[in-house]
């Protein structure tokens, strides 16, 4: 009986204090509350939208952190797709919150930089308050086991709050540069990483990972935490007028590892390297003298190092971390014999994403000019000229004429357009005669020519619908006025590739 009430009284007692609080206070949430307070009130949300190519309007949302004076932004690069021109990105803004209080400001984009993940903007509107900058750290090592934090954030209905979350490192990766796991899922793309003693170490970024083998290799994305290390530079030296950073360029096109049967059968010994395989016609490595099937193992000196896995990233992240102009000194095994020949890195080519474009939304035809990589991935000469088919609408003229996307347009009735601005001269000046059909001469892949016939049906066009008396008149050269569609508040873009 006595057991009874001693056990009785002792549950009382413990219920009484837990309803008036903990029986000890947690070190741990304290210091993660402190750490939560320096990071965000760096913490905003920057908003734009993107006009697709089929004229749909796809409303943004995302954190980013205010990294710098006059209000500098800094955000995941993955936001700002490489499938769009920068000219597709309007109304960039600044939501800044406190409490229930949403503010808006307008804002400037800067730029990118893929190789170091950031992009950045930079508040434009004269009402903005002057918000206080987070600082990064270089130099931090995390261990094993070491706990983190980075940060997502709820919609526009919740006032964007902010959501912690509390990650344990689980992995570190040394090849090709530090770079480290969690054991948990991290936070948005481009949020800070913290530590709990309130350093802000680095990001949430993107690498590459190989979750099979050499042989059989299955590259995936995987979330990790991007060091300071690798952005400081640009921190420093943000980008302007919404320009992408560029890197050094070696205009090799292919590259595989030596592997270790390659090394014994070649004598190399324990030496590894990267053997080189198409070379881009003019490029630095052609003008050096370097070819097909050489075997590059070293830099300035200094052996190639690495797995058979990690050669190749060691040796592209090597030559994309120095500058535009840096003569580099490579040392080549060829026909049993090495040498060193040295190149000089120049600025790499134009990107898809900075190409000029052209669209028709009549015909429901969006081409832009070719770029280098475009000859490079079909093992086109470098005097292959024409304009490379990037939109088709769904219900067009041009897709129901056969045409498909990535073809590349090389006259239009019978007129070359070795240009964009070929193109845009021959093939507006024939929709103004109003032809019953546009043939286009393409080609597809990378030798197959294809005679492409696009039926037009201009009275169709042009006359209302029964069912929308009044309906206007489309125009045969104009854009539509974009659709809006909005996406998810507060969810982060999904990256598309981790940089090299």
């Amino acid at each position: 009986m006595r057991t009874c009430t001693m056990t009785v009284w002792a549950a009382v007692i413990v219920a009484v204090t837990s309803a008036a609080g903990p029986l000890r206070a947690d070190p741990i949430a304290e210091q993660i509350r402190k750490a939560r307070e320096a990071a965000l009130n760096s913490s905003v949300v920057v908003s734009y939208y993107v006009e697709r190519d089929d004229g749909v309007r796809a409303d943004i949302r995302m954190l980013g952190t205010v990294v710098g004076p006059d209000n500098l932004v800094m955000f995941t690069s993955a936001a700002i797709s490489s499938q769009f021109a920068l000219s597709q990105f309007h109304d960039f803004k600044l939501i800044v919150t406190k409490g229930d209080d949403i503010q808006t400001y307008a804002a400037e984009y800067l730029g990118k930089d893929d190789l170091a993940q950031v992009a950045f903007l930079r508040v434009t509107d004269p009402k903005a308050p002057k918000l206080p900058p987070l600082e990064f750290q270089t130099g931090v090592t995390l261990e094993i086991g070491d706990p983190v934090l980075s940060f997502t954030s709820l919609g526009e209905p919740d006032g964007y709050a902010r959501v912690i979350h509390l990650s344990r490192v689980g992995a570190r990766i040394d090849q090709p540069v530090t770079l480290w796991l969690t054991a948990e899922g991290l936070g948005a793309p481009g949020t800070p990483v913290v530590t709990l003693d309130g350093k802000a170490m680095g990001i949430v970024g993107f690498t590459r990972l190989n979750r099979g083998t050499n042989a059989r290799p299955n590259w995936s994305l995987g979330e990790v935490i991007w060091p300071a290390e690798r952005f400081m530079e640009r921190l420093k030296n943000p980008p302007k007028g919404g320009s992408l950073v560029k890197r050094p360029w070696i205009g090799v096109q292919t590259v595989t590892p030596v592997t270790k049967d390659l090394a014994e059968y070649y004598k190399l010994g324990d030496r590894r390297g990267v053997v080189i395989g198409q070379i881009v016609e003019g490029g630095p490595a052609e003008k050096a003298g370097i070819k097909a099937e050489d075997l590059i193992l070293a830099l300035d000196g200094k052996d190639l190092k690495g797995t058979e896995g990690q050669l190749v990233e060691n040796f592209t992240n090597n030559l994309r971390e120095r500058k535009i102009g840096d003569t580099v000194a490579m040392e080549i095994w060829r026909a049993g014999k090495t040498e060193t020949l040295k190149v000089t890195l120049v600025q790499e080519p134009k990107s898809a994403a900075e190409a000029e474009r052209y669209k028709n939304t009549q015909v429901g035809l969006g081409v832009r000019e070719m770029v280098t990589m475009d000859r490079l991935q079909r093992e086109l000469p470098a005097s292959e000229s024409g304009v490379v088919v990037s939109f088709l609408d769904p219900a067009g003229w041009a897709r129901d004429g056969g045409l498909q996307a990535g073809d590349i347009v090389k006259k239009v009735q019978d007129q070359d357009v070795k240009t964009l601005a070929d193109f845009r001269r021959v093939f507006d000046a024939e929709i103004k005669k109003k032809p019953k059909e546009i043939v286009l001469f393409v080609l597809r892949g990378k030798k197959d020519t294809q005679l492409v016939r696009i039926e037009t049906h201009w009275d169709a066009a042009e006359k209302p619908k029964a069912d929308t008396p009044g309906a206007p008149k489309p125009d045969a050269g104009g854009d539509k006025k974009p659709v809006e569609k909005k996406s998810d508040a507060g969810a982060p873009p999904r990256a598309e590739k981790a940089p090299k």
